[in-house]
């Protein structure tokens, strides 16, 4: 597969400078392939490039730079090219960057780096869902004026990928962007004032956008296997409650459990934060009858052995474990 003639002609024009930045990144990446370089070059490099040679011209030759400064790091880092862990990265440059090809030739460090980031960022978060955040981003590329709002859409629409632990700082980003974009941003197309989006969302982390029910069925997620099948808990996990979220305890493990309407992440959290849970006491939400946990209207049987289930809750959630099961259930209090 050959390059763009735009990217040729620059190379072609720079190639003592670009060769030296080769032979520099062989000294300092011990595992730098040029093979691999090249690859990138084809793959993920040109396409930038050439996007912004269609887009703004007169800056397609410091783009060029830029992109090819970075692309020696991320394939040393082994972050992109064939030997990256995932191949989110590789689509980013791929598919996504040249979207925002009027901002990279303004901004090419900071774009380009920023989109970077947030790939190598989200790909290291287990349960997210980062093809959708590239499908979103994609999607909303053409309202994206400024370096700002490319930072605060891509924290929301990670959040949205099942990050949940972005939730309030997601939220708070969409103060710096126009009202049409923070409830595209959101899922929502209904014509309800962002402040009162900003607000519903604030005070339910279940409350999804344009869900219009008048007695809405709790939602239901999971999380968990056991780590043997690579999953994250070497023990059936006890959950603890407190205000925002769970803390659990797996073997000589803890972590701490956020969950939303997105999806639910696990932190490390430490045995004195487990114990301290102990001291949070939340209204009792729900009722528990052999298999059968009760949500106000709505009933779930849970597929486990009756006596040997616990249902714990606090004021969004509630988190049902038992020792026949590595997974957590999680169901939300609407």
């Amino acid at each position: 597969m050959a390059i763009s003639e735009a990217f040729a002609k620059v190379l072609a024009a720079g190639r003592p400078q670009f060769n030296q930045r080769v032979t520099e990144a062989r000294r300092r990446y011990p595992m730098f392939d040029a093979s691999e370089f090249a690859d990138f070059m084809q793959s993920g490099v040109d396409p930038v490039v050439h996007a912004v040679y269609l887009a703004v011209p007169e800056r397609v030759a410091s783009t060029a730079l830029v992109a090819f400064d970075i692309a020696l790091e991320l394939v040393g880092l082994s972050l992109s090219g064939p030997k990256a862990r995932d191949n989110l990265l590789n689509k980013v440059w791929a598919e996504l960057i040249p979207a925002y090809a009027k901002l990279v030739a303004k901004n090419p460090v900071e774009v380009i780096g920023t989109l970077s980031n947030a790939a190598v960022n989200l790909g290291r978060i287990h349960n997210t869902r980062p093809d959708q955040w590239l499908r979103e981003m994609k999607k909303l590329a053409t309202q994206v004026e400024s370096l700002t709002q490319l930072q605060a859409l891509g924290q929301i629409l990670a959040w949205r990928a099942g990050a949940a632990h972005f939730r309030f700082g997601a939220i708070h980003a969409a103060e710096q962007l126009p009202q049409t974009l923070a409830l595209a941003a959101f899922g929502t197309t209904a014509e309800t004032p962002w402040p009162t989006v900003r607000t519903k969302l604030l005070d339910n982390p279940w409350w999804i956008p344009d869900q219009v029910q008048s007695n809405p069925k709790p939602i239901c997620i999971q999380i968990g296997t056991f780590t043997g099948f690579g999953g994250e808990f070497i023990e059936p996990p006890e959950v603890r409650a407190c205000p925002e979220g769970f803390f659990v305890k797996s073997g000589t493990r803890y972590s701490f459990l956020i969950a939303d309407c997105f999806g639910a992440v696990l932190h490390a959290a430490t045995q004195e934060e487990f114990e301290y849970a102990k001291t949070h006491k939340f209204p009792n939400a729900i009722t528990l009858k052999g298999t059968i946990i009760t949500i106000g209207k709505h009933q779930f049987d849970v597929d486990l052995p009756a006596n040997y289930i616990t249902a714990t809750c606090n004021t969004h959630t509630v988190a049902v474990t038992s020792p026949f099961t590595h997974e957590i259930r999680l169901i939300s209090l609407q």
